[in-house]
């Protein structure tokens, strides 16, 4: 039987299959949640698969000049695309 907080009612006389009921069904559901270890495992795992997604993206491989060219500009435009499009997998 689901947890039902409406139980027992104001001024009811007290049941104790009513009280044990309504206490084995909040035991079950603390049960079934997830504990912070759990959560703190999960965030860790998604978070090691998550970097792994730009290894493929390698560095631009040039250094600042004072007036950029439109080569220059290019690239720099297709490697922020690159990165961007290896990070949405």
């Amino acid at each position: 039987m689901p947890f039902d907080p409406t139980k027992p009612a104001n001024n009811a006389p007290l049941s104790s299959a009513e009280m044990r009921s309504q206490l084995t069904s909040l035991n079950a559901d603390i049960q079934q949640r997830a504990t912070f270890n759990d959560l703190n495992n999960a965030i860790a795992n998604a978070l090691q698969q998550t970097s792994s997604n730009s290894n493929g993206v390698s560095t631009l491989g040039q250094s600042a000049d004072y007036s950029y060219q439109q080569w220059q500009m290019q690239d720099l435009i297709n490697k922020v695309d690159e990165l961007i499009n290896a990070l949405r997998r």
